[in-house]
Parts: C-alpha cells; structure tokens; sequence
C-alpha cells in the first residue's frame, strides 16, 4: 500500500452536475512494485447512511456520478460507508 488517505479539498472530480469530492482513498504500488506506477485501488464516501433515498438529491447524484466515474470509467472500487471502520 502505498498511501491511506482522507483525500484533500483540492481532490475534485468534474461532472455534468458540478464538482464532486470523495472521502478516502487507498492507492497501491503498481505492476512492478514500488517503483511501478501507482494505481488507485479505491475510493470511498463516507454518509450517515447507504441509503441513497435517505440522502439529499444533489448528494445522491453527486454519489451517482461519483461512481460511474470510478467503478464505471475507471474500474476502480467504490463504495458508499458510514463508517472509517468500514472503509476496505
């Protein structure tokens, strides 16, 4: 693993509904270990539910787009947690 980490402000992804900023992130040593490149291994948001009927709509399509950008384009894991304990 390379880095473990509650992803910065400045992390933004764009999307047809405006810019969407995810909570954490583990990104890991790629093919040819740590002097591959490094690969995004997943992404992860953190809610008071995983409901997403029980989110605000501009939440649950920012969590929509979110995830078509990294599980649909990229192929990257992403999920929805309520918790950090439950962030792998």
């Amino acid at each position: 693993m390379r880095l473990y980490v509650k992803l910065p402000t400045w992390f933004r992804v764009d999307t047809p509904i405006g810019e969407y900023n995810p909570d954490w992130a583990i990104v890991m040593d790629g093919p040819g270990g740590p002097e591959g490149e490094p690969l995004l291994y997943l992404v992860r948001e953190t809610k008071g539910t995983t409901h997403l009927d029980d989110l605000r709509p501009d939440e649950q399509r920012k969590i929509r787009c979110g995830r078509r950008h990294f599980k649909d384009a990229l192929g990257v894991d992403y999920a929805v947690v309520r918790s950090a304990q439950e962030l792998v």
